[in-house]
Order: structure tokens, then sequence, then C-alpha cells
């Protein structure tokens, strides 16, 4: 690594942006567009308050970040076909960073560019927290704190999107410079990454981080953030990847972490469910990226036309490219909580949309379910002549279901309507499951922690959408309950950028990803009733050693002391 890091280092100026709000338009979609020296940024609030909100921008922070593909297609919940996720399906990925000509290019944003950027990330807030007290014309010892504390949360934030996809990585706590430190480091020790992050949360809580922002500050770092992301990073710590000796007391800070966001007391589950997303503010939400409504050309990012090229169906003028998979439906349960292959559900294969947890309605668009003007058309006739509405082609939609999660369902292309639609980094649900994860870990499911119990968290959150309990009958041990868990974080929070990264962290990918894939087949007969049956889709790759990133090979190359993780070369 004698070169990993001198594009962060060697640079006499920094990059600095002309917008002047915290979250101005465009502002975090784009990279910096000016050069200013660094000792006139750390010589004036202004500019010093520029450069440390433009920090914000390296968070990834939309839904559409691999543009032509969502990182629920990684995995299991959906699929997009030509998309560059296509190579995590198949096998192919590898730390080889791949040329814009490579219609699979912008995989590289999950790996080698996330690499570097997370790194940027980092060091931009090293500067902060080495300079901050440099800058002479604070407008008061608050706010000067909080930049303070909003800097020792985006480091701990950045190392985790680090850590959660390659494990132990190099820790860079300063600012290094060429000629004087030694740029070819070694990688920390997973465990040492986690205590590095959770330290930085903590001081990031202990006295700089507010409760709470006014609205015109919504998406900074709070405590709350700072406690969420220190919630998430114990959990995937205590599980079975990086824990494989399963030692209980990661689980028990794990559900501690938990707990104290919940004892904040200052977030609630939203009870729209649906309309949770195109939320600007809302009970639920801890931290996400504000955006300001857009219209349905411009979608979830501008000029990224989201719900055109990724949700619409054709039917409503879209390309529906990113079309969800059979298995993720599978993950509802029927309306008395069991799932579908359970001796006990009343699901029914020839109507197997009755009688579901209402979450399959709310996040997912099938056949003949009413959708703003009709009923959505995603069958075939019995001769094959006719195609519905919906059904689209075997490069659009070729699964027979569209999200539904992410489109309200009043937002149409070409009727003049725009909608917010942030980014949700942590809402509460989230913490509810992390809770109730790590709570059954260290007790069981009858378990509880100062008063709040496993159940009393899964049941208040299915009860938001009037989903039934957990049966006691599956879920009476506490290998049945981490089932149900596991299950209920897939539905709960599905294509919500969780399910990928849950089932590495759970060391469950070869048993979760490499299963077929099945869509479902609507045929429409001469009487207007229809048939339905699954039909395989790919049988998809994933190996052991992929539950663990590839370090880009360019980075590896460059150095004596940095290890690839095993099994890639």
């Amino acid at each position: 690594m004698k070169k990993l890091f001198i594009i962060y280092v060697i640079a006499t100026s920094i990059g600095f942006s002309s917008c002047t709000g915290l979250f101005g338009e465009g502002q975090l979609d784009m990279a910096p567009i000016e050069d200013i020296n660094e000792d006139k940024i750390f010589s004036d609030y202004a500019m010093f308050r520029q450069y440390a909100d433009q920090t914000y921008s390296y968070m990834p922070g939309h839904l559409g970040r691999l543009w032509n593909s969502l990182v629920s297609s990684m995995g299991d919940e959906s699929r997009n076909k030509g998309g560059c996720t296509a190579i995590f399906n198949n096998g192919a990925w590898d730390g080889t960073q791949m040329e814009t000509s490579n219609k699979m290019h912008d995989a590289n944003n999950e790996i080698s560019y996330m690499w570097q950027n997370m790194y940027i990330g980092i060091r931009k807030a090293n500067k902060i927290i080495e300079n901050i007290d440099k800058v002479p014309n604070f407008p008061s010892d608050e706010i000067k704190k909080r930049c303070l504390g909003e800097a020792y949360f985006l480091r701990a934030f950045f190392y985790f999107e680090l850590i959660k996809r390659w494990g132990g990585v190099p820790i860079i706590d300063h600012t290094l410079t060429l000629n004087k430190d030694d740029l070819d480091l070694p990688r920390d020790t997973y465990e040492r990454c986690v205590e590095f992050i959770v330290n930085d949360c903590n001081t990031a809580t202990n006295g700089l981080l507010p409760l709470k922002y006014a609205d015109a500050d919504n998406g900074r770092a709070s405590i709350g953030a700072a406690k969420a992301l220190k919630s998430r990073v114990l959990l995937y710590a205590a599980r079975q990847l990086h824990n494989p000796s399963n030692d209980v007391t990661k689980w028990e800070k794990a559900a501690k972490a938990a707990k104290d966001v919940i004892d904040l007391k200052l977030y609630t589950l939203y009870p729209d469910y649906v309309n949770l997303f195109f939320q600007p503010v809302c009970s639920e939400i801890i931290m996400n990226r504000p955006r300001i409504k857009m219209n349905f050309e411009q979608g979830h990012t501008n000029g990224s036309t989201f719900w055109t090229r990724f949700i619409a169906t054709q039917g409503y003028s879209g390309w529906a490219g990113e079309t969800v998979t059979q298995n993720m439906v599978d993950m509802f349960e029927d309306s008395k909580g069991y799932p579908i292959t359970n001796s006990s559900t009343i699901y029914q294969e020839q109507d197997p949309y009755s009688n579901r947890d209402p979450r399959l309605d709310m996040c997912i668009l099938r056949n003949d379910r009413f959708w703003y003007n009709r009923n959505m058309e995603f069958w075939v006739s019995a001769d094959g002549k006719e195609t519905g509405r919906d059904k689209g082609t075997t490069h659009i939609n070729a699964l027979g279901y569209a999200i539904a999660k992410f489109w309200p369902e009043t937002h149409q292309r070409y009727k003049g309507t725009s909608t917010y639609m942030n980014y949700i980094f942590f809402r509460y649900a989230e913490i509810l499951l992390n809770f109730a994860e790590a709570q059954n870990e260290v007790g069981g499911p009858e378990s509880s922690l100062e008063g709040l119990s496993v159940r009393d968290v899964l049941t208040e959150l299915r009860g938001r959408v009037g989903q039934v309990p957990v049966p006691t009958d599956i879920s009476d041990t506490k290998e049945k309950m981490r089932e149900r868990i596991y299950n209920e974080r897939g539905v709960e929070l599905c294509f919500e950028e969780h399910r990928w990264y849950d089932v590495l962290s759970w060391h469950k990918g070869v048993e979760y990803f490499n299963k077929d894939i099945y869509g479902i087949r609507v045929v429409k007969n001469t009487d207007g009733t229809f048939t339905y049956s699954r039909e395989k889709y790919e049988t998809p790759t994933f190996k052991e050693h992929m539950h663990l990133y590839p370090i880009p090979n360019n980075e590896v190359y460059k150095s004596a002391v940095l290890e690839q993780n095993p099994g890639w070369k």
C-alpha cells in the first residue's frame, strides 16, 4: 500500500463545494467542484462549514447508487436484467476495477470506488478533528461542538461501511503526510476496528452532538444517529461471521446498545407504513438524507429517473427494471403469522396473495392487485398470444412482480406529481429488530432487558401493520425465534439495503444466496381467472469466501503488507 493513501495525503488543496446549504440541490451527489487551499478552509467559519457539510456526501446515500441496479438484486430480494449486480449473482465478481466500457462497471461503486470514497471521507473527517480549533469565528461554542461531533460520527460511519464489506481494514486516525508518515499500512483486526468505531460513536454522543435538530437541519448526525450506528456495529460484530465462538458478551453489548436508542424515547413507529418513505421528517426516521421533492422523471436523486428505470411497470410508462423474486414474496407469512411452508399455514397456492402479511401488498406489486386506477396485469394469455400491460419482456419485469415500497400510488408519470423520497440511514424499526435479535441470543425468546422483552418489540413492530404476534409454537426456542427474526428483518426492511449485508454477517450466504431464484408465471384463463405457477429464473453462485469482499486489486498490488481476503486472487 505504498501509494494507497497518496491521493488523500499529498494534495495541496481540498475539494470544496460551492453550495451554501447543508444539503443543497445536487450537493450530495456531485464531486467537489472547486479547489481551495486548506489553510483558507480553517480560517473562516463559512468556508469550514461548507467543507464539513460536504463530507456527508461520501455516505452511500441513494438507492440507485449502482445506477442500473438496486443493492437488493445482489442477494435474493430482486433481480435486474442486464444490471451490474449480475456479476454478484453469477459469482463473477472480484477485486478488479472495471473500465467504463464494461457494462458491469457500475459494480465499482460497491467495491473499488466504495473503498476509495470511504477513505476520502475518513481523511476529511480526520482533517476536521485535527483543525477545528483553528477556525476563529464559530457562531457559538455549541455549533463548534456539534461540528466536531459530526466529524466523529462520519468517521465512524465510513469505517463501518468498510468493515461490513471487508472485515478488518487499516485504521487511520490522523491525516497522513507524504515523507513523514508510513503510507504502507497493514490491516487492523476486525475487533480493533469495532472498538475504534464504538469509541468514535461514544465521543460524538458525549457532549458534542445534540439530541435533535430543527427541520431545517434535517439530515445531520444526532445523538440518536450515533447510538443507532453503534447498535448496528455491535450487532454485526456479534453475528456468526465475526463471532464464530458465539461469545454471549458481544450479544449483550448489542442488546444494550439497541436499548439505549429505545430509551431515548425520541422515536416511535410511524403509523402509516406505506407512506413512511415519502415523509421529509417523521417520528420513525433517526437519520436520513433529505431531498427536495422530485417529479417522476427526476427520480430518487436528481436526474436518476429512479421511478422510470427501476420501479414503474410498462403499463405505467416505466421500465420496471428491478423485478421482485418469488423467493422474496415467499418470505411474507400468512395472516396468522405462519410461514407459507408451515403445516399450519392457511396459504393457498392458487390464491397466493390472500390471507398474507399486510406488508406484502404494501411493499410489492403483483398480478390483479389494484393500483392507482386499475388492477395490475402481470399475466399472459393461455395461448401465449397476449400479455397484460405490466408483464413486460424478458428484460423488463421478468419475474412477474414490481416494487411498491418506494412508489407512492398517486405519483405517476406525465401527471405533474412530485414527492419526497429521502434515503433512510436509520429508522426505529431497525433498532427494534436489532434488540430482538441480540436479546434472543442472550436469553432466548422469553427473555428481557430492563423490562423490555424480545416478544414485546416484535409484537409492537408487527402490530403497526396489523400482523399478528409471532406464534409461540414456531418461536418457543432460541433457534426457532432466530429464524423468525431473520425473516422479520427480511420482510420489514425489504429493498432498503439491509438483507445482503445481514445475510453475509449471519454467515448464511451459501445457504440463502446459492438457491435457485424463482419468478411467477400468471396465466389468464378464458373465463378471466388466473393460474399461478413458479418459474425458475436462474441458479446463482455464492461461495464461502464471498462473505467478505475482495480488497480492490490495485490497492493490494501497491502494498507490501496489505493482505487480501481469503479466496480472492
